[in-house]
């Protein structure tokens, strides 16, 4: 574990450009802020600019089944082994970098995501609702990556919402900084017979300087 001053992992980098993958501290938001945070910085992707790569408690891919109604799943995600100023903290690390993402998958099997009135969602770091889902933006909304593109099954927004007996999938990089990182994901439409699905949520990574 590697203590340094710096707000990211992309400036720990530009600093010391043999710096090698590891967990570090950092402080994003500086003196007088939130404090510091352990990060992993992967100095190796991205063209080797230094990523900065925070875990959470749900990262582990996870059924849904037997909840009904909209959004009646609820997963809370947890970062920084359950900091009470993670959100905070973690809000200092993306305004400090120039991009963040995270990935997104839904696995369907007669569950819808979207339509026209959400089933599922994903919870914002300013605890809102946000209906667009991986490979979207804010604009897109109620679309998945390939409503984007027109190539989703049946001609929908998204391929859970053709809503039939086959194994689909939604998947894709949320990347709008202000949104970031993830806080709750929500499920429905998985309560009855052959319903059913499996989300799975991966760590938030940022890089460059702001």
């Amino acid at each position: 574990m590697f203590i340094v001053s710096a707000k990211t992992c992309t400036q720990i980098k530009s600093r010391n450009p043999k710096a090698t993958s590891g967990s570090y501290i950092i402080d994003p938001d500086g003196p007088g802020g939130h404090g510091p945070l352990m990060v992993f910085c992967d100095m190796n992707d991205k063209m080797a600019v230094g990523v900065t790569v925070v875990g959470h408690d749900s990262e582990n891919r996870r059924m849904v089944k037997g909840f009904e109604d909209r959004g009646s799943y609820q997963r809370d995600v947890s970062y920084l082994g359950g900091d009470f100023d993670a959100v905070a903290k973690l809000s200092g690390l993306v305004d400090a970098s120039k991009n963040c993402e995270q990935f997104i998958k839904y696995e369907c099997n007669h569950s819808v995501l979207f339509s026209s009135n959400p089933y599922g969602w994903w919870v914002s770091r300013k605890f809102e609702k946000m209906t667009y889902w991986g490979g979207a933006t804010p604009a897109d909304s109620l679309k998945c990556a390939c409503g984007v593109n027109n190539s989703c099954a049946g001609n929908k927004e998204c391929n859970c919402d053709i809503n039939d007996n086959v194994w689909r999938e939604d998947e894709g990089l949320l990347k709008e900084k202000s949104d970031l990182p993830v806080l709750q994901l929500r499920f429905g439409d998985t309560g009855n017979n052959g319903e059913e699905g499996y989300y799975t949520l991966g760590k938030l990574r940022c890089c460059g300087e702001e």
